[in-house]
């Protein structure tokens, strides 16, 4: 399939999404050839809706537009958005020990050079890794 091809399929879906949950459409077979690449399209395109003030979501029927009188859709919208704030949340701790991370290795390698200048400076001969496994108590 084309990209041209990928994306008019996804809009084929997209465009049969409707209102409620007893009109949800189904996701695309991805077991088929190349409908995970239209899969994938299709989710971005609802991404982008729904970054832009439309509320689609992934319930057991499929692809709809929760109705907020409709308790069956009230309690998926609930359950969907619990989904995706645990995701935020995640993401966010992940990202927080990625930064400590980064951050201990650059005072590592910050201490590395502030021990190699103080050795250089005293006139310590610098030993490389593979001389000091020969060192008495190495």
């Amino acid at each position: 399939m084309t990209r041209e091809e990928i994306q008019k399929t996804a809009e084929s879906y997209f465009v049969r999404i409707g209102d409620g949950h007893k009109n949800g459409i189904h996701r695309p077979d991805i077991k088929q050839p190349e409908m995970d690449r239209v899969d994938r399209a299709l989710r971005r395109m609802i991404n982008h809706e729904n970054k832009n003030g439309d509320c689609i979501i992934c319930g057991d029927t499929g692809y709809y537009r929760p109705i907020p009188s409709d308790p069956v859709d009230a309690l998926e919208y609930k359950a969907y958005r619990k989904m995706d704030d645990s995701r935020a949340h995640d993401l966010i701790v992940k990202g927080h020990l990625m930064d400590m991370a980064f951050e201990n290795r650059r005072k590592e390698g910050e201490y590395a050079v502030q021990i190699r200048d103080q050795r250089e400076a005293a006139g310590t001969e610098r030993i490389s890794e593979s001389r000091a496994e020969l060192l008495p108590g190495a």
